[in-house]
């Protein structure tokens, strides 16, 4: 059995061997950069203008989320392992007593949030962690403050929340808008949001003639301007492309490239318009498409965030064009959309037409009642209209068939172009126009048709119509199936339709069906399974393309 001396003995060897592990942990975290001191209570508190609790509670304190020190923090580790300046002889003590009948007092620590600072008991906690314990007895005060602090926190994300204490502070969002989190990673953002602010601020009161309050602003730019933006971000899942980013990073760097980005397109885009550009993801698909019709009904029916709040169209002064404006400012008008009119010059084009298009364009926005803005660029009509698509959420266009007598009608290879490299959905026109009332969803159950089933889902829910599903048995196809498919999606939405089981060829059975049913739009999925099979003998969207009387809305 050892004696007390040579158990003392013993446990002042413990004390140089963690010492000395104390002097290698150092060595390696100046190497690795990790965390070697323990984090100054005063200076957290000062930084994040904590409010100290009057109360005190005993608790079983966590050892690993003890992080910081009242006034030690330079005599141990941040893993609280004895440095030179140590006394040997108390923090021996205190190991004889903790493995003895005798134990030690609870220790006296603040909170703040789940991480804790030790203010009495830096030996005691030390050897506890040196005997392995997972936690100690403390008395713990709860501190308060408006940002939560956390283990992993470094003397950067300190700034950086301390610069977040002092927005919030003048802002007051944590208390208006509790659920707002406008966290950064970068210094100085939060200036550049309080600038945000006064500018909203001024042009408010410029707009209401009145002097606006400094916290009626802040919440009105909240709500009005950096939620949308923010909502746009989400449904993008843009977010993905900017690892270790915030979402009030993006809304900055969304704002600061927004004016070279209307320089280079010659419009005037909103910023959540541009942070879906950014994201180049496609705005129909099961989730975004999804989450919107989740959020109809909100306001009397009417979603918070439409399926096409910005339209973009192929515009010109011929017949062709001028249908497309016509069919965009119907839609325009069902979604309280924005038109973005794109004329491709070929280079050839009369003195002043140039003038004459917009003024066309200009006259039949302000007649619609619509916010319409028409750029000019010269080059391939596909490729300038696909760069462009990105920033809208729906191309119109129209379909053109060469001439040729003697030779089968093919879709012209513009459309063609379009169909296979546009990020957005297609509205093709074959002539005619069309009020959008009764659309008719070809449905095969597949990913594309899915994908046009919501699109159809969308326009049931927030205009109020009453769609048709066809399904065409051909080659096998179980269309039965497909149908009840169709109706089990939609009716977990609450859209009624009516439902049609078809045979035959499937271009001319979902033709005769959109005539018999009144059907003044078509919605489908583009190309199939087998691309390459279609490109090669004409699929179905493009023979129903080459026959239809109505318009397609191509998902």
């Amino acid at each position: 059995m050892s004696t007390p001396l040579s158990h003392a003995a013993s446990v002042a060897e413990d004390f140089y061997r963690a010492r000395r592990r104390a002097a290698l942990r150092r060595f390696v975290a100046q190497m690795t950069g990790g965390r070697k001191d323990l984090v100054p209570y005063e200076e957290v508190r000062k930084r994040l203008r904590a409010v100290e609790s009057s109360e005190r509670y005993l608790e079983e304190i966590p050892i690993d989320h003890i992080v910081g020190s009242v006034g030690r923090y330079n005599d141990f580790t941040s893993e609280f392992l004895p440095r030179g300046s140590t006394d040997r002889d108390r923090w021996v003590g205190v190991k004889l007593a903790m493995t003895s009948m005798e134990g030690v007092p609870p220790i006296e620590a603040y909170r703040i949030g789940d991480v804790y600072f030790v203010r009495d008991g830096h030996h005691r906690v030390s050897v506890a962690r040196e005997l392995g314990s997972k936690s100690i007895q403390g008395y713990v005060t709860p501190v308060r403050t408006r940002v939560a602090y956390e283990a992993s926190d470094d003397p950067e994300s300190l700034i950086l929340k301390s610069g977040y204490t002092t927005f919030l502070e003048r802002t007051r969002l944590d208390e208006v808008r509790p659920e707002s989190d406008l966290q950064v990673t970068e210094a100085g953002s939060y200036a550049q949001l309080l600038e945000h602010i006064s500018v909203h601020r001024y042009y408010m009161g410029i707009d209401e003639d009145r002097e606006v309050g400094y916290q009626e602003a802040v919440e009105h730019w909240f709500d009005t301007v950096y939620t949308p933006v923010v909502e746009a971000i989400r449904l993008s899942g843009v977010l993905q492309e900017f690892p270790g980013r915030t979402e009030a990073d993006l809304y900055l760097w969304l704002a600061e490239h927004l004016a070279r980005l209307q320089d280079e397109l010659g419009w005037d885009l909103p910023q959540e318009q541009v942070a879906q550009g950014v994201a180049g993801t496609p705005v129909v698909d099961e989730a975004s498409a999804g989450r919107v019709l989740e959020r109809i009904g909100r306001a009397e029916g009417v979603p918070a965030r439409r399926l096409s709040d910005d339209l973009l169209v192929a515009f010109d002064l011929g017949q062709p064009g001028m249908q497309a404006l016509g069919q965009t400012l119907i839609l325009a008008k069902r979604e309280q959309a924005r038109v973005y009119g794109l004329r491709v010059l070929s280079g050839d084009e009369a003195p002043g037409e140039k003038a004459r298009t917009r003024e066309a364009f200009d006259a039949a926005c302000e007649a619609a009642g619509v916010q319409g803005q028409l750029a000019f660029e010269e080059g391939d009509p596909v490729q300038r209209i696909v760069q462009r698509a990105r920033w809208a959420d729906v191309v119109i266009c129209t379909l053109a068939y060469p001439g040729g007598e003697g030779e089968p009608a093919t879709l012209a290879q513009n459309v063609r172009g379009l169909m296979r490299r546009s990020p957005r959905p297609l509205l093709a026109l074959s002539g005619s126009v069309s009020d959008l009332q009764r659309p008719l969803l070809a449905y095969d159950g597949g990913p594309r048709a899915r994908i046009a089933l919501f699109a159809t889902a969308y326009m049931a829910v927030a205009w109020g119509v009453h769609p048709v599903v066809v399904s065409v048995a051909e080659l096998g196809q179980d269309a039965q199936g497909a149908l009840d498919d169709a109706r089990t999606r939609l009716e977990a939405y609450g859209v009624t339709a009516d439902y049609v089981r078809a045979e035959g060829p499937v271009p001319q059975a979902l033709l005769a069906t959109c005539e018999a049913r009144g059907c003044d739009v078509i919605v489908m999925g583009s190309y199939g399974t087998y691309r390459w099979l279609e490109a090669m003998l004409g699929g179905v969207l493009e023979q129903v393309l080459e026959r239809t009387p109505v318009p397609v809305m191509i998902t």
